[in-house]
């Protein structure tokens, strides 16, 4: 996966959440390892899954929303110590499932992007995104590109 260069800037994304790095996320060259790096999507995909599925109505309807497929390119080294601004925003939207577009920056430079598939089910397979998280998720897409 190669991102296109809008996806590399921070304006281009709705939600951030800053992740503090931690010691043990260290590789043996010093950079953050590739599954820190994986970790700190989470955080964003969380964030914005929040945001458009509240836990509440998660709970009342038993809605879930399963990762299907991840694409990350790594872009540049990450350090220790510092913060990670993960930014992140909706890419497109189907039937049933949606992407997140992701973004990792440190001191103002994009070090990863990352793609994630999302399906949207409950306890019989995959359904329809209800009304009211389509148009939440409309409200959380990528900026126009620049």
């Amino acid at each position: 996966m190669k991102p296109e260069p809008y996806r590399l800037q921070r304006a281009s994304y709705p939600l951030s959440v800053i992740v503090p790095t931690r010691f043990r996320d260290l590789d043996t060259l010093g950079h953050l390892n590739n599954v820190a790096l994986g970790s700190f999507y989470e955080e964003g995909r969380a964030h914005l899954n929040r945001a458009a599925f509240p836990k509440e109505m998660r709970h009342e309807s038993g809605l879930r929303m399963l990762i299907a497929d991840v694409h990350i390119a790594y872009l540049a080294e990450a350090h220790y110590p510092g913060d990670i601004e993960v930014a992140a925003g909706v890419l497109r939207i189907g039937r049933s499932s949606y992407v997140i577009a992701l973004a990792l920056f440190q001191n103002s430079a994009c070090v990863g992007a990352c793609e994630t598939v999302l399906v949207v089910t409950d306890e019989n397979g995959a359904v329809e995104i209800p009304p009211a998280q389509r148009a939440a998720l409309e409200g959380l897409k990528l900026k126009a590109k620049h």
